[in-house]
């Protein structure tokens, strides 16, 4: 579903799973709202280099690593549509602020990167989902 160019070059985890940096988030969740893909949320990882494993900690100016992530719920009557448009303003909006201006240290090695969760409306209601 993802063209060759958002994951030619993109780090993908041992797992199979992507890892995006920031500038690249905005494509690949337009495409996949445009194919009614939901992001239900993503996490922010911590990868050294491409051959490293990712950390789901992120070293912090201040005090203890942190975690970064956020989870969307449907809500009850909503249409798919109007899910998948909310989800996918989210799973953007959260690349803008994630981590917050002045959180990590600036001379941070390696990179921050995004990691999301989607499916289409079938799998979300095989998962278990309900409104709320």
């Amino acid at each position: 579903m993802l063209p060759e160019e958002l994951t030619t070059g993109t780090y993908r985890a041992s797992n199979g799973e992507y890892g995006w940096r920031r500038e690249q988030v905005p494509p690949v969740v337009a495409i996949l709202r445009d194919h009614l893909q939901a992001v239900l949320g993503g996490e922010l990882w911590w990868v050294l280099n491409a051959d490293d494993a990712w950390s789901g900690m992120i070293p912090q100016r201040e005090g203890p690593d942190a975690v970064y992530n956020w989870e969307i719920k449907r809500r009850r009557g909503e249409s798919w549509k109007a899910f998948v448009d909310r989800c996918a303003a989210r799973a953007v909006e959260a690349s803008e602020v994630l981590p917050g201006a002045n959180e990590v240290p600036a001379e941070l090695p390696g990179q921050i990167l995004y990691n999301l969760t989607w499916v289409s409306e079938t799998e979300y209601g095989t998962l278990g989902h309900r409104a709320i």
